[in-house]
């Protein structure tokens, strides 16, 4: 008869519930680390997929400002002015540029003045207001946090080395201890397969694709489907071993039924 968690006597389950419980908070530490580190990869608040693409794979994307104009926006824009902003934009001298009185009446202060504060302007009025509070471009301030474009390169290949060297073999050997002690469990097999199967998956899709994503920044939607299934399914995992220590029961076989 294979041995169930529940046959182990007091003290082993207090051992093991303590080190699942270090276990438990170094995944959320985990998680907390992720966020610290990269929220700011791609140079925006905020952990978006752009951080990830930024780490992984680089990012080059244009400004909202110069992305806004290339698609016609404003339409009353005059295409000379409108050739004049993109190619202030895409020039290394934006800030120096953008008032420069060599310019004159076309310099890209006067073009935004004169074409896009009715409606990005503190003081715009009636239905175009709303627009402007959150995106006014009055000043240079307000310009430069969507004019400038971003080119922001991967982690270099060495780091990625050091990283995986670090996190790929402690991390299966983790979750190989978690899938044995879940196997020891009365749990339905089918749902302990399922959970180690997607745990075993999600963390080979997360770290192959730090490594694909050099070849396509596409890759970056792998690295967060997998480390998400590999954290959804390893907290799951943990719950049920936690449940399984303390609840009533769960000293025979376990249900092979489902």
């Amino acid at each position: 008869m294979p041995i169930r968690l529940k046959q182990l006597n007091i003290l082993w389950r207090l051992g093991i519930t303590a080190l699942l419980a270090v276990f438990a908070i170094g995944l959320a530490a985990a998680t907390a680390h992720l966020w610290y580190k990269y929220e700011n990869r791609d140079e925006r608040p905020g952990l978006t997929i752009d951080d990830v693409k930024a780490q992984y794979a680089g990012l080059k994307a244009p400004s909202a400002l110069l992305a806004s104009i290339q698609v016609n926006h404003p339409p009353e824009l005059k295409q000379p002015q409108r050739d004049a902003l993109i190619k202030w934009l895409t020039s290394a001298k934006i800030a120096e540029q953008y008032d420069s009185t060599d310019f004159g009446p076309e310099s890209p202060s006067e073009i935004i003045a004169g074409n896009c504060l009715s409606c990005h302007g503190r003081a715009a009025k009636g239905d175009t207001q709303p627009i402007g509070k959150p995106l006014a471009l009055d000043y240079w301030d307000d310009v430069k946090k969507v004019a400038i474009s971003r080119q922001i390169n991967p982690a270099p290949t060495n780091i990625k080395a050091n990283s995986t060297h670090a996190h790929a073999p402690s991390m299966a050997t983790m979750s190989v201890a978690l899938a044995l002690l879940l196997a020891m469990t009365r749990w339905w097999r089918v749902l302990t397969g399922l959970l180690v199967a997607a745990t075993g998956v999600g963390l080979l899709a997360d770290i192959a694709g730090w490594w694909l994503a050099s070849e396509s920044a596409n890759f970056a939607y792998m690295i967060v489907a997998g480390g998400a299934t590999y954290s959804i399914a390893t907290a799951l995992q943990l719950l049920l071993i936690f449940a399984d220590l303390w609840l009533p029961g769960g000293r025979g076989e376990p249900n092979t039924t489902r």
